[in-house]
């Protein structure tokens, strides 16, 4: 007879209807049962140390109630399984709270180690990497010592005692929402105030707030020609600037500072009269004259020639970045052109009033064939014809008046069109030339042309005649011919 396996769990020994004994179970294994390996306390996971109820859980050593280590089955052969590892209950049951729901903590900053920070939270002990404890990179981490932020919890180790806290990223979360309320409150075509961010070759990075950025392209940064961003605005300045495109797909924004601004040019002829004088700054000099900014996005151009002549050229007298004043010679405000010339100085002889018969004195700003310019002061300059120099015919002006040599003159005319006509003092005009001898006549004397005109075209007829063949040159055949023609003329 078999025996039945009184094992707890196993099988039914006896098949219902049948009456015969089913064959004996195997012995059990003699070898010893595996013991289930106990995993660590939570570290970086995201589920809390302690049990499934979120109670904290039971410190090293102790038991929890109604969780005693099970028996071992009834007539199981081999020793005991061991009892599971006890779990080691959180230090502060508030910061297992905060990380198991991801709130926020308070620690205090205690001082800096190596790679970040020590920060008391509560009885806990946390480290704050250097990268985590602002948005930006940290140059003194002593300032944060012995302040206390909100950080959030990374991770937790040994029940709470060390913590890996992070700054940053509460201040990334809450910058996200801001930037979003900002985001929504957009609109192309508004204006409103920014700080310029960021500087680069192509444009500058505007903050429009809570991170949100935009770019204004070079040719928008003012109504002036900018040749470098650094020349129109710096970094952390405050600038209005227009909304022109709002990108939903790649999230860009274009800005624009010269739309946001009224354009100087509308009342720049009441602001600047023809005749007043106001400061300007030299932005560039070229071989014809030089640029220089009156006014946010005003530039203006002073000739060369209105500058007082000099042997090394007015390129020395205006050199880049400096500041003087300067006479306002005319506006076109349509074209948005402006001429100037560098403002004399009160009392000087620049100032003095152009008018006819007045003497003045000048400098020679070139000399041509036909005369010598003469600078007489900005936007003055007049002409000393060649007959009026005193010089004989055919002289080189330029050797004996050099540029910027100076000269007295008298003023003759003032023409309607502001063209000034100039005499040297004490010298008398040139006699005219004498006029040019008659041609003398072509051959042929005083036969009138029709007469010429006729002999020469029968010449040219005689030329187009073909010629007649001289006497015994010719063939048989043609002087036969000749004879009996002359032979019937006679008989004739």
């Amino acid at each position: 007879m078999s025996e039945t396996n009184d094992l707890p769990g196993s099988p039914t020994n006896q098949i219902e209807g049948e009456g015969e004994t089913p064959p004996e179970a195997p012995a059990p294994a003699e070898s010893q049962p595996e013991v289930p390996e106990v995993p660590e306390p939570v570290t970086s996971a995201p589920v809390p140390e302690g049990d499934a109820t979120g109670e904290p859980a039971p410190e090293e050593g102790e038991v929890v109630e109604g969780s005693a280590a099970p028996e071992a089955p009834a007539g199981a052969e081999g020793p005991a399984a061991a009892p599971p590892r006890p779990k080691r209950r959180p230090k502060d049951a508030a910061v297992a709270r905060a990380f198991r729901l991801g709130l926020p903590v308070e620690g205090r900053v205690e001082q800096v180690i190596k790679g970040g920070y020590e920060v008391r939270v509560g009885r806990s002990r946390g480290f704050c990497p250097h990268s985590q404890i602002d948005l930006h990179r940290v140059e003194n981490p002593e300032e944060y010592v012995g302040k206390s932020y909100a950080f959030r919890i990374l991770q937790m180790r040994r029940g709470g005692e060390d913590l890996v806290l992070s700054r940053r990223a509460l201040l990334e979360a809450e910058k996200a929402e801001e930037a979003k309320a900002v985001r929504a409150t957009l609109l192309e075509g508004t204006v409103m105030l920014g700080r310029v961010a960021g500087l680069a070759d192509f444009g500058a990075f505007v903050d429009l707030g809570a991170g949100v950025m935009g770019l204004v392209h070079l040719s928008e940064l003012a109504h002036s020609r900018v040749a470098k961003v650094s020349d129109a605005v710096q970094v952390g300045e405050r600038v209005r600037v227009k909304i022109l495109k709002l990108d939903d797909t790649t999230g860009r924004i274009s800005l624009s500072i010269r739309q946001a601004e009224e354009d100087p040019w509308v009342r720049l002829a009441q602001a600047y009269p023809v005749g007043s004088v106001h400061r300007g700054k030299v932005l560039r000099v070229t071989p014809f004259g030089a640029f220089v900014e009156m006014a946010r996005g005003v530039e203006a151009l002073a000739p060369a020639r209105e500058f007082p002549p000099a042997s090394e050229g007015f390129e020395a007298a205006v050199p880049p970045g400096s500041e003087r004043d300067w006479l306002v010679l005319s506006v076109e405000a349509e074209r948005k052109r402006m001429s100037i010339a560098p403002a004399p100085e009160p009392g000087s002889p620049e100032a003095a009033k152009v008018e006819v018969g007045a003497t003045l004195q000048g400098k020679v700003q070139k000399a041509e064939r036909f005369g010598v310019f003469v600078w007489l002061g900005p936007g003055k300059v007049g002409l000393v014809p060649a007959a009026m120099t005193g010089v004989p015919r055919g002289t080189d002006l330029g050797r004996r008046f050099p540029t910027g040599e100076e000269l007295t003159v008298e003023v003759s005319e003032v023409a309607e069109d502001g063209r000034i006509r100039l005499s040297l003092p004490g010298v008398e005009p040139l006699p005219a030339p004498a006029p040019r001898a008659p041609a003398q006549a072509r051959k042929g004397g005083d036969r009138p042309r029709r007469d010429r005109d006729r002999e020469r075209d029968r010449g040219r007829d005689r030329r187009d005649e073909p010629a007649q063949p001289a006497a015994g040159s010719g063939s048989f055949g043609t002087s036969l011919g000749d004879l009996l023609r002359a032979a019937m003329d006679k008989k004739d």
